[in-house]
């Protein structure tokens, strides 16, 4: 399952944005740290369902369908407040940074609205919400610095006599973010580095660390409280910092329990009213809905199905029964996986279970019933059978 870690300074709304998306109660409070340990929950992200081509609803394992809209399961994981000199361990901030190793995208939550100050305190006067994208990123890249660089005379001179590739040395380092081969050889083709590492400086060094969060682990900036801040003030926050994505999570928090309260239900990318809901939740739902219909704030659902899609990720669903679209059971698209654009059958065997992929012997495109072999390139939506002697 794909892991999204969810960062920010204190008090900047992750513990409200985690229970909304995740249905799980946590301490929300005005005050700095009413995290001090990750919460771990999971979430969704949102794809159509391929279920109309076979005339028959889909039974998912994990995760749910509504109205042909398929929501596939990723691990949320809500990480404490970080400080100023997390990197160096103030705060806890090296343990709570070492929770995100294993995580495939970042999120940075910030307080969009400025009404808290760099410790997550409520500030007296407006602070600069921009300061905090920056702030994260540093505290980020220091604690990689932090890792790689331990050491580093001894593991230089060790690995220069070596006649491994610069990639496989390096990732003896990098490794520990959860960074793999491939992804190593992709830095290594992007940025140019010294050949011997005994050469290295702490500008290289920093470089690295850059160029995984570029590449491997990519770090994206979300502006949280959206609804204390104007359109304009908001997209005045993007100049100089490229994409920023801005949120409310009071808003998500507001629909999470009008929903579970049965005052709506979904309705495609939308919502109907019940019979039980009043005036008052009509007038409040209505309001938000406008909101974040409109250009600027959007519902985190959306923002984390587009940047999963923006990093290449597509959905297969893998089946038995390539006729009917079933498993061994019957059950219609049991399964969704979410797979990197580039992808191959084998990639997709692989992933069911590691037996599977080494006994490999083909596969069966679900759309045209033709016969695909391991180097069949996947693409978004397929339905895939993997046929294997693996017993």
């Amino acid at each position: 399952m794909l892991k999204i870690g969810l960062i920010g300074k204190p008090n900047a709304g992750k513990s409200t944005l985690f229970s909304a998306i995740t249905s799980i109660d946590v301490d929300i409070a005005n005050y700095p740290f009413t995290t001090i340990k990750p919460n771990i929950g999971i979430s969704f992200i949102k794809d159509k369902c391929p279920e109309d081509e076979i005339h028959s609803r889909c039974n998912p394992r994990e995760g749910k369908c509504i109205d042909g809209i398929r929501y596939i399961p990723v691990e949320i994981i809500d990480v404490p407040g970080l400080i100023e000199g997390a990197s160096e361990g103030k705060g806890m901030g090296n343990e709570f940074l070492d929770n995100i190793r294993d995580a495939d995208i970042i999120l940075n939550l910030f307080d969009a609205s400025g009404m808290t100050d760099v410790e997550g305190n409520p500030a007296e006067k407006r602070h600069d919400p921009v300061q905090d994208i920056d702030f994260v990123h540093s505290e980020i890249v220091k604690w990689m610095n932090g890792k790689i660089s331990k050491d580093w005379q001894k593991f230089a001179r060790k690995e220069d006599n070596s006649p491994d590739r610069l990639e496989v040395k390096i990732l003896q380092k990098a490794a520990t973010f959860g960074i793999n081969e491939k992804e190593m050889i992709l830095i290594m083709t992007r940025e140019k580095f010294p050949e011997k590492l005994i050469h290295w400086t702490d500008e290289d060094i920093q470089r690295l660390s850059e160029a995984i969060l570029k590449y491997a682990k990519p770090v994206f900036n979300i502006g949280n409280k959206a609804d204390m801040v104007t359109d304009e003030e908001l997209e005045s926050m993007e100049a100089g910092r490229g994409k920023v994505y801005f949120i409310s999570a009071q808003y998500e928090l507001v629909l999470e329990k009008a929903l579970k309260n049965g005052y709506i239900i979904p309705d495609g990318n939308g919502f109907l009213f019940t019979d039980k809901s009043g005036g008052s939740q009509k007038t409040v739902i209505n309001a938000i809905m406008e909101r974040v219909n409109g250009n600027v704030v959007k519902r985190f659902y959306d923002v984390l199905t587009e940047i999963i899609k923006s990093l290449g990720y597509i959905v297969v669903y893998p089946v038995l029964d390539e006729s009917r679209w079933t498993d061994k059971n019957g059950n219609v698209l049991p399964d969704a996986y979410l797979m990197k654009e580039g992808d191959t059958a084998l990639d997709l065997a692989y992933r069911i279970h590691t037996d599977i992929g080494k006994n490999f012997i083909r596969a069966v495109n679900g759309r045209t019933q033709r016969v695909i072999g391991k180097d069949y390139k996947l693409l978004n939506n397929d339905v895939i059978k993997i046929i294997s002697n693996s017993r």
